[in-house]
């Protein structure tokens, strides 16, 4: 049973919030909207990634929590896109660079990825999606063999 249909939306709690818009917004990410506190300073920024999901930043973070390939919890978020190359010269040339050397060859996935952090050091892994990757593979499985098209 399919309850679900997206990922609606990543909450993360920047310091910074004019550092993180700036870098989210490097990403191609707009500003939907924002929920002011009594104060009147943003509590909540929505950030758009398409029409079904979203970013929302939450200013005034002071304690970043320990991370790690070994710590239980969120590791990581993944962007995927059509091409790796030209995604990452269009990164460079908004000053953003990779945070580890990206695959040159395919991954045991059948992807290419690279990474990048945000100013607070989120990891976010960038994927390009191969045509016959294992994950489309075992969509199209669960689909009962209906090729999917469009992701």
């Amino acid at each position: 049973m399919d309850l679900f249909r997206h990922l609606g939306h990543i909450a993360l709690r920047v310091s910074d919030l004019d550092k993180s818009l700036s870098f989210y917004k490097k990403l191609g990410f707009r500003e939907m909207t924002r929920l002011l506190n009594d104060q009147g300073e943003a509590w909540i920024v929505y950030l758009r990634i398409n029409d079904d999901q979203y970013l929302e930043l939450f200013p005034k973070g002071v304690k970043r929590p320990q991370t790690g390939p070994d710590v239980i919890g969120i590791f990581h978020i993944c962007l995927t896109v059509d091409d790796i190359d030209k995604t990452f010269a269009e990164l460079a040339e908004a000053g953003i660079q990779p945070s580890q050397p990206r695959q040159t060859k395919r991954g045991i996935d059948g992807n290419r990825g690279g990474w990048i952090e945000d100013p607070d050091g989120t990891q976010i892994e960038v994927m390009e999606m191969a045509p016959h990757c294992i994950q489309l593979k075992a969509i199209e499985k669960l689909r009962g063999g209906n090729r999917l098209t469009g992701l």
